[in-house]
């Protein structure tokens, strides 16, 4: 029986960026199929070079969606610090964990442009 490729591929590329679990639930096959499906990428060139293609869409439509929201939560924060209490403990811990989250947000986008090679979410670091 021959291999629907863009299927395959499909499932390949969404594995990339869910776990494997949903991935299967959602494409209706068990997890030794999706082993089968990642042994067979390795040692189909065709399939991997679909494969990544589509993984370079996702990550496009990812990036593309995330800046908005990105933006959004970093004025609520700057809001939320200058209306905040300062002497209280639990806003102090939650300003401390929201730049955590955004110092790892922008490791990410590093990493993210590094690897496409550009400006991945809409904006520079000047």
């Amino acid at each position: 029986m021959p291999i629907d490729l863009d299927r395959v591929s499909t499932i390949l590329a969404e594995a990339a960026f869910s776990d494997d679990r949903s991935v299967c639930q959602r494409h209706g096959i068990t997890d030794r199929t999706l082993r089968r499906y990642r042994a067979r990428m390795m040692n189909d060139p065709r399939l991997s070079a679909i494969v990544r293609e589509k993984q370079a869409r996702l990550t496009e439509k990812w990036a593309d969606e995330l800046a908005p929201a990105i933006g959004a939560a970093i004025r609520f924060l700057r809001q939320a610090c200058e209306l905040g209490d300062p002497t209280s403990p639990n806003m102090v811990r939650a300003v401390a964990e929201s730049l955590q989250a955004l110092a790892e947000l922008d490791l990410t986008r590093q990493v993210l442009q590094s690897r496409m090679g550009g400006d991945t979410w809409g904006y520079s670091k000047n």
